[in-house]
């Protein structure tokens, strides 16, 4: 017993504590080793972009260097268990959006509560989903996208990231079409199987599409009401309705949000916060993100999870509309 107890106190003394397990590391204190940052996704989507971006100029904000990590896998539920399974001091955190709030809704035994599984330290922005169509497809914009899907219902095959899916389902059942859904684990899988023409409508953030049209592929529409990004419509090549110009009455954009255990102290998530509003005005960093097109807008701590929570209940309300979506 005695032995037992001086192994305990040695992996104790050397960090090698128990999954999950709080800090005692006072908030002025941190960090005082490098980041873990998770990105729940594979490489070359959205959220990917922003933390490499973000990661150049971290160290001179942070004072110690980020080490991005992908966790793809069960759309982007794998990254936040892995999450869990960390040290609760704030030294993992992770950068997602409602794709794997969207996956747990959509499983009859999930295994990981969206409402009680994270602390929510700052939502650094938002996204809006994109459809786009083949250059080669039989309709050219949405009006007659819709009236081919309306004569073919089910055969138009959609896919993206949860996220991304689920604004284009939005939008398609106000339209009253029927079509076919397809959950990827992360936007660059699909945006691979959209261009190598295995699905027929591509839907994706504005940072992916910019790079796709109007050479490889034609937006015809965005679910999300937000005004369009400065010179967005003259990059893509074409005027891009919104919900509000269709007269439907909902919309929706995915918010990204930064979280971390939820046994970290609120004093240390208060202090992710500030550096993330920090970071985002770093200039080296602000200037890489206009340069992908990203859409930065910090909101604080306690506002963040209030968003957070509201963004779970509707996400979680709208899970149906995907309906029998199959998942990559």
């Amino acid at each position: 017993m005695k032995l037992f107890s001086k192994i305990i106190g040695a992996l104790v003394l050397a960090g090698f504590i128990l999954p999950g397990a709080s800090s005692n590391l006072p908030a002025a204190e941190y960090p005082n080793k490098a980041i873990t940052w998770v990105v729940p996704f594979g490489a070359g989507g959205g959220t990917d972009r922003w933390s490499r971006v973000m990661s150049a100029g971290a160290y001179d904000i942070w004072g110690v260097d980020w080490r991005v990590r992908n966790v793809p896998g069960a759309s982007g539920v794998k990254g936040w268990k892995f999450l869990l399974d960390r040290r609760a001091d704030g030294h993992t955190i992770i950068l997602a959006s409602p794709t794997p709030i969207l996956a747990l809704a959509r499983e009859t035994k999930p295994i990981l509560n969206p409402a009680k599984d994270i602390k929510i330290c700052a939502l650094i922005g938002f996204f809006r989903p994109n459809i786009a169509i083949q250059k080669n497809a039989p309709y050219k914009d949405l009006d007659s996208l819709v009236a081919y899907a309306k004569k073919n219902p089910g055969k138009v095959v959609v896919g993206g990231s949860g996220s991304n899916t689920l604004g284009a389902a939005i939008v398609f059942k106000q339209l009253g079409v029927k079509m076919t859904y397809v959950v990827y684990p992360g936007t660059g899988k699909a945006m691979a199987d959209f261009l190598g023409g295995h699905i027929d409508i591509g839907v994706g953030p504005d940072e992916i599409l910019l790079g796709l049209a109007p050479e490889k592929v034609k937006v015809i529409a965005t679910s999300s009401n937000k005004p369009h990004p400065k010179g967005y419509e003259k990059a893509i090549g074409n005027k891009v309705p919104q919900p509000k110009d269709k007269g439907l009455k909902r919309a929706f954009e995915g918010l990204r949000w930064v979280g971390v255990h939820p046994d970290t102290p609120d004093a240390v998530c208060q202090k992710i916060s500030d550096n993330m509003k920090k970071l985002l005005k770093y200039k080296p960093v602000a200037k890489l993100l206009k340069k992908i097109k990203a859409q930065p807008i910090h909101t604080p701590m306690k506002q963040a999870q209030k968003e957070y929570d509201a963004m779970v209940e509707s996400t979680i309300e709208a899970a149906s509309l995907l309906g029998k979506a199959k998942g990559k």
